[in-house]
């Protein structure tokens, strides 16, 4: 019985998947399918070494029998050769009982994938709708109305940076996948959108981020910078 190959049915699956997936997929979604997926390739391999194991002892029991038939032949004793023989094609026929039924259990593993959507790509859709700057932008504004009712001493001191963001800005959020980075989500943006987004857009827009305490199921904010 063949074995369908793996490598050549997950392209077709995503193909299928990706023709037919329509709702949105949450990030625990995604993991629960790629460990589904890990534990299935998983399981195939080892009833892939499994089988190759059983054809290996089959091929050896069969160099036993020609042996066996060897020294029964040399030595004239055919009661002998013949309980050797019954015990030998026992254990083969055993053997090759076994091999069909791992064939089968890879069979409906590989089934099972079948029904299994496919993962999608990245969620590169539409931005969302125009929000107002973060709340510390939003506070900075707010002292310059005070300053009109408790005018302070004028200060030399360096002007704040301005801001990189307009105050009205179309933004992504983005949900962290396990293992992301916050600069494989910049460069994963900025290539399927063809932003230009920088680390400093980003801290911007979240001002609370920290870019070394990234964890999966965080919401980030994504500018569009163009």
């Amino acid at each position: 019985m063949r074995l369908i190959r793996w490598g050549v049915l997950v392209p077709v699956l995503m193909l299928g998947g990706l023709v037919s997936l329509r709702a949105e997929i949450t990030a625990e979604d995604l993991r629960q399918l790629q460990t589904r997926f890990q534990q299935a390739e998983e399981s195939e391999e080892r009833l892939r070494a499994r089988i190759q194991k059983l054809e290996s002892t089959i091929v050896e029991l069969r160099s036993q029998i020609g042996d066996v038939r060897s020294v029964a032949s040399a030595a004239g004793k055919d009661s002998v050769t013949q309980d050797q023989l019954k015990k030998v094609l026992d254990q083969l026929r055993d053997l090759d009982r076994r091999r069909q039924e791992d064939n089968e259990k890879v069979l409906q593993q590989i089934k099972k994938l079948a029904d299994l959507p496919a993962p999608p790509p990245p969620n590169f859709d539409e931005p969302k709708s125009k929000g107002r700057k973060p709340a510390a932008d939003a506070g900075a504004g707010a002292g310059k109305g005070d300053a009109k009712t408790e005018p302070k001493a004028p200060e030399a001191k360096a002007e704040p940076p301005k801001p990189s963001l307009p105050a009205d800005y179309e933004f992504y959020e983005h949900v962290v996948r396990d293992n992301q980075s916050l600069g494989q989500i910049i460069n994963e943006y900025n290539k399927g959108y063809g932003l230009k987004v920088r680390l400093k857009h980003v801290l911007e827009a979240n001002p609370k981020l920290r870019p070394e305490r990234v964890v999966p199921g965080q919401k980030i904010r994504i500018p569009v910078v163009k």
